[in-house]
Protein backbone atom coordinates (compact mmCIF):
# COMPACT_ATOMS: atom_id res chain seq x y z
CA UNK A 1 0.00 0.00 0.00
CA UNK A 2 1.16 2.86 -0.70
CA UNK A 3 2.44 5.35 2.08
CA UNK A 4 2.76 2.77 4.14
CA UNK A 5 5.62 2.20 6.43
CA UNK A 6 6.38 -1.03 7.36
CA UNK A 7 9.04 -1.96 10.17
CA UNK A 8 10.54 -5.13 10.97
CA UNK A 9 7.73 -7.82 10.83
CA UNK A 10 7.56 -10.72 13.54
CA UNK A 11 6.15 -13.54 12.76
CA UNK A 12 5.86 -16.09 15.21
CA UNK A 13 5.26 -19.48 14.20
CA UNK A 14 4.12 -18.65 10.51
CA UNK A 15 2.90 -20.84 7.95
CA UNK A 16 5.60 -20.16 5.59
CA UNK A 17 5.90 -23.02 2.77
CA UNK A 18 3.90 -26.01 2.45
CA UNK A 19 6.27 -28.46 1.73
CA UNK A 20 8.88 -27.75 4.44
CA UNK A 21 6.01 -26.95 6.66
CA UNK A 22 4.49 -30.07 6.19
CA UNK A 23 7.59 -32.12 5.98
CA UNK A 24 8.19 -30.68 9.23
CA UNK A 25 5.04 -31.86 10.81
CA UNK A 26 5.12 -34.67 10.19
CA UNK A 27 9.41 -35.08 11.56
CA UNK A 28 7.82 -33.14 14.90
CA UNK A 29 4.98 -35.59 15.23
CA UNK A 30 7.26 -38.70 15.14
CA UNK A 31 10.43 -37.04 16.80
CA UNK A 32 8.05 -36.27 19.89
CA UNK A 33 6.10 -39.57 19.89
CA UNK A 34 3.04 -38.36 18.99
CA UNK A 35 3.05 -41.30 16.22
CA UNK A 36 5.00 -44.56 15.54
CA UNK A 37 7.58 -45.16 13.50
CA UNK A 38 5.24 -47.24 11.65
CA UNK A 39 3.39 -44.23 10.56
CA UNK A 40 6.15 -42.22 10.09
CA UNK A 41 7.45 -44.85 6.98
CA UNK A 42 3.95 -44.55 5.52
CA UNK A 43 4.44 -40.98 5.21
CA UNK A 44 7.82 -41.01 4.00
CA UNK A 45 7.18 -43.85 1.51
CA UNK A 46 3.74 -42.07 0.32
CA UNK A 47 4.17 -38.60 0.84
CA UNK A 48 5.10 -35.86 -1.82
CA UNK A 49 4.89 -32.86 -0.12
CA UNK A 50 5.54 -30.93 -3.06
CA UNK A 51 2.79 -32.02 -4.99
CA UNK A 52 -0.46 -30.05 -5.26
CA UNK A 53 -2.41 -32.51 -4.12
CA UNK A 54 -1.62 -35.37 -1.95
CA UNK A 55 -2.18 -39.44 -2.83
CA UNK A 56 -4.73 -41.32 -0.97
CA UNK A 57 -2.36 -43.10 1.13
CA UNK A 58 -0.38 -40.17 1.86
CA UNK A 59 -3.46 -38.38 3.48
CA UNK A 60 -4.66 -41.49 5.46
CA UNK A 61 -1.00 -41.68 7.20
CA UNK A 62 -0.96 -37.61 7.60
CA UNK A 63 -4.62 -38.05 8.92
CA UNK A 64 -3.04 -40.24 11.68
CA UNK A 65 -1.33 -37.78 12.74
CA UNK A 66 -4.13 -35.21 13.03
CA UNK A 67 -6.29 -37.99 14.69
CA UNK A 68 -3.13 -38.29 17.71
CA UNK A 69 -3.68 -34.78 18.31
CA UNK A 70 -7.29 -35.69 19.48
CA UNK A 71 -5.76 -36.11 22.81
CA UNK A 72 -3.32 -33.04 23.56
CA UNK A 73 -3.40 -29.59 22.46
CA UNK A 74 -1.60 -29.48 18.97
CA UNK A 75 0.06 -25.91 19.84
CA UNK A 76 1.43 -26.87 23.44
CA UNK A 77 1.98 -30.91 23.38
CA UNK A 78 3.25 -30.55 26.86
CA UNK A 79 0.18 -28.21 28.12
CA UNK A 80 -3.30 -28.78 28.74
CA UNK A 81 -6.66 -29.38 26.50
CA UNK A 82 -9.56 -26.68 26.77
CA UNK A 83 -12.37 -28.54 28.80
CA UNK A 84 -14.74 -25.88 28.27
CA UNK A 85 -17.52 -28.07 26.76
CA UNK A 86 -18.48 -27.51 23.10
CA UNK A 87 -21.30 -25.56 23.92
CA UNK A 88 -19.05 -22.81 24.55
CA UNK A 89 -17.68 -23.52 21.19
CA UNK A 90 -14.94 -25.43 23.15
CA UNK A 91 -12.25 -26.25 20.68
CA UNK A 92 -11.56 -25.15 16.59
CA UNK A 93 -9.62 -28.80 17.20
CA UNK A 94 -12.90 -30.72 18.09
CA UNK A 95 -14.53 -29.11 15.06
CA UNK A 96 -12.37 -29.97 12.93
CA UNK A 97 -12.60 -33.84 13.68
CA UNK A 98 -15.95 -33.87 12.21
CA UNK A 99 -14.80 -34.05 9.06
CA UNK A 100 -14.71 -37.54 7.40
CA UNK A 101 -11.54 -39.11 6.95
CA UNK A 102 -11.52 -38.52 3.20
CA UNK A 103 -10.90 -34.67 3.22
CA UNK A 104 -7.33 -33.85 2.84
CA UNK A 105 -5.28 -33.49 5.67
CA UNK A 106 -3.93 -30.35 4.27
CA UNK A 107 -7.00 -28.30 3.88
CA UNK A 108 -8.48 -29.87 7.30
CA UNK A 109 -4.93 -29.08 9.19
CA UNK A 110 -5.50 -25.30 8.34
CA UNK A 111 -8.23 -25.28 10.33
CA UNK A 112 -5.41 -24.26 13.52
CA UNK A 113 -4.90 -20.89 14.44
CA UNK A 114 -3.55 -19.27 17.74
CA UNK A 115 -3.18 -20.55 21.38
CA UNK A 116 -4.00 -20.75 24.30
CA UNK A 117 -6.54 -24.35 25.01
CA UNK A 118 -9.16 -21.86 25.29
CA UNK A 119 -8.82 -18.92 23.87
CA UNK A 120 -10.44 -19.61 20.57
CA UNK A 121 -13.58 -20.21 22.69
CA UNK A 122 -13.36 -16.57 24.66
CA UNK A 123 -12.61 -14.29 21.34
CA UNK A 124 -15.77 -16.11 19.71
CA UNK A 125 -18.18 -15.68 22.52
CA UNK A 126 -16.98 -11.98 22.70
CA UNK A 127 -17.16 -11.12 18.87
CA UNK A 128 -20.63 -12.83 18.78
CA UNK A 129 -21.91 -10.00 21.51
CA UNK A 130 -23.84 -7.73 19.80
CA UNK A 131 -22.38 -4.49 21.34
CA UNK A 132 -19.21 -5.96 20.35
CA UNK A 133 -20.28 -5.84 17.31
CA UNK A 134 -22.00 -2.82 16.90
CA UNK A 135 -18.79 -1.14 18.44
CA UNK A 136 -16.88 -3.25 15.43
CA UNK A 137 -19.33 -1.61 12.82
CA UNK A 138 -19.34 -5.08 11.86
CA UNK A 139 -23.11 -6.45 11.34
CA UNK A 140 -24.90 -3.61 12.52
CA UNK A 141 -28.41 -4.72 11.76
CA UNK A 142 -28.12 -8.30 13.00
CA UNK A 143 -28.95 -9.62 9.82
CA UNK A 144 -26.19 -11.50 9.10
CA UNK A 145 -27.11 -15.57 9.31
CA UNK A 146 -25.34 -17.58 11.67
CA UNK A 147 -22.53 -16.75 14.14
CA UNK A 148 -19.04 -15.00 13.78
CA UNK A 149 -16.58 -18.07 13.70
CA UNK A 150 -12.98 -18.09 14.66
CA UNK A 151 -12.73 -20.48 11.24
CA UNK A 152 -15.54 -20.43 8.74
CA UNK A 153 -15.76 -23.73 7.26
CA UNK A 154 -17.59 -22.56 4.44
CA UNK A 155 -14.62 -20.42 3.98
CA UNK A 156 -12.27 -22.81 4.21
CA UNK A 157 -13.87 -25.38 2.01
CA UNK A 158 -14.33 -22.57 -1.15
CA UNK A 159 -10.88 -20.78 -0.53
CA UNK A 160 -8.22 -21.44 -3.23
CA UNK A 161 -5.17 -21.78 -1.97
CA UNK A 162 -3.36 -20.78 -4.56
CA UNK A 163 -0.03 -19.59 -2.75
CA UNK A 164 1.97 -22.32 -1.59
CA UNK A 165 5.07 -20.75 -0.21
CA UNK A 166 5.95 -16.76 0.78
CA UNK A 167 9.27 -17.65 1.22
CA UNK A 168 10.19 -15.68 -2.25
CA UNK A 169 8.60 -12.35 -0.60
CA UNK A 170 10.58 -12.98 2.83
CA UNK A 171 13.60 -13.05 0.30
CA UNK A 172 12.06 -9.63 -1.50
CA UNK A 173 11.94 -7.44 1.55
CA UNK A 174 15.19 -8.79 2.66
CA UNK A 175 17.05 -7.85 -0.50
CA UNK A 176 15.00 -4.42 0.13
CA UNK A 177 16.73 -3.89 3.52
CA UNK A 178 13.80 -4.77 5.94
CA UNK A 179 14.58 -7.19 8.66
CA UNK A 180 12.23 -9.70 9.37
CA UNK A 181 12.28 -11.53 12.61
CA UNK A 182 11.12 -15.06 12.63
CA UNK A 183 10.56 -16.83 16.12
CA UNK A 184 9.31 -20.28 16.84
CA UNK A 185 8.36 -22.65 20.09
CA UNK A 186 9.59 -25.92 20.20
CA UNK A 187 6.20 -27.51 22.11
CA UNK A 188 3.48 -26.31 18.59
CA UNK A 189 3.15 -29.20 16.83
CA UNK A 190 0.55 -27.18 14.41
CA UNK A 191 3.97 -25.31 12.90
CA UNK A 192 6.84 -27.42 14.44
CA UNK A 193 10.42 -25.75 14.92
CA UNK A 194 11.60 -28.31 12.78
CA UNK A 195 9.82 -26.28 9.76
CA UNK A 196 10.92 -23.09 10.31
CA UNK A 197 14.14 -24.49 10.36
CA UNK A 198 13.90 -25.89 7.50
CA UNK A 199 12.41 -22.72 5.52
CA UNK A 200 14.83 -20.07 7.40
CA UNK A 201 17.90 -22.67 5.90
CA UNK A 202 16.04 -22.38 2.30
CA UNK A 203 16.54 -18.58 2.26
CA UNK A 204 20.30 -19.19 1.87
CA UNK A 205 21.47 -16.22 3.62
CA UNK A 206 24.68 -15.97 5.42
CA UNK A 207 25.15 -17.04 9.04
CA UNK A 208 26.15 -13.75 11.23
CA UNK A 209 26.54 -15.22 14.44
CA UNK A 210 26.55 -19.19 15.55
CA UNK A 211 23.53 -21.01 17.27
CA UNK A 212 24.15 -19.91 21.22
CA UNK A 213 21.81 -19.78 24.06
CA UNK A 214 20.38 -16.62 25.92
CA UNK A 215 18.24 -16.59 29.28
CA UNK A 216 15.28 -15.00 30.88
CA UNK A 217 15.18 -15.92 34.73
CA UNK A 218 17.14 -19.49 33.99
CA UNK A 219 14.67 -20.25 31.24
CA UNK A 220 16.76 -21.13 28.42
CA UNK A 221 16.14 -20.03 24.46
CA UNK A 222 18.42 -20.60 21.28
CA UNK A 223 18.82 -17.96 18.44
CA UNK A 224 20.78 -17.74 14.90
CA UNK A 225 21.38 -14.81 13.13
CA UNK A 226 20.98 -13.77 9.36
CA UNK A 227 16.89 -13.87 9.52
CA UNK A 228 16.87 -13.00 13.17
CA UNK A 229 15.41 -16.52 13.97
CA UNK A 230 14.43 -18.10 18.30
CA UNK A 231 13.71 -21.18 18.82
CA UNK A 232 12.00 -20.24 22.44
CA UNK A 233 12.91 -23.37 24.53
CA UNK A 234 9.89 -25.01 26.70
CA UNK A 235 7.31 -23.07 24.93
CA UNK A 236 4.69 -23.24 23.12
CA UNK A 237 3.03 -21.07 19.44
CA UNK A 238 1.88 -18.15 21.80
CA UNK A 239 5.05 -16.92 22.61
CA UNK A 240 3.98 -13.45 23.70
CA UNK A 241 0.78 -14.76 24.99
CA UNK A 242 1.87 -17.47 26.91
CA UNK A 243 5.72 -15.58 28.22
CA UNK A 244 4.94 -11.86 27.80
CA UNK A 245 7.85 -11.24 30.20
CA UNK A 246 10.14 -13.16 27.82
CA UNK A 247 8.74 -11.87 24.59
CA UNK A 248 9.21 -7.92 26.20
CA UNK A 249 12.35 -8.82 26.91
CA UNK A 250 13.48 -10.23 23.45
CA UNK A 251 11.83 -7.58 21.78
CA UNK A 252 13.12 -4.83 24.19
CA UNK A 253 16.67 -5.95 24.61
CA UNK A 254 19.44 -5.49 21.92
CA UNK A 255 22.11 -7.06 23.31
CA UNK A 256 19.73 -10.39 22.21
CA UNK A 257 20.14 -8.94 18.14
CA UNK A 258 22.30 -6.04 18.26
CA UNK A 259 20.88 -4.99 14.84
CA UNK A 260 17.46 -5.35 15.15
Amino acid sequence: MRGTKTRRPALGNPLTDDYYDSKGLAEYAWSHAVVSDEVYDQIKKNCDFRASNWTDDCNKAMNTIYGQYQLIDIYNIYGPKCNLGQTSAASVVDKALKYSDHEPFRRRIRLFSGYDECYSSYAQEYFNKADVQRALHANVNGMLPGKWQVCSDSILKSYNFSVLSILPIYSKLIKAGLRVWLYSGDADGRVPVIGSRYCVEALGLPIKSQWQPWYLNKLGCWKICGVPWYDHGDNKRGWPLGTPQQAHRRDSADRHIPSW
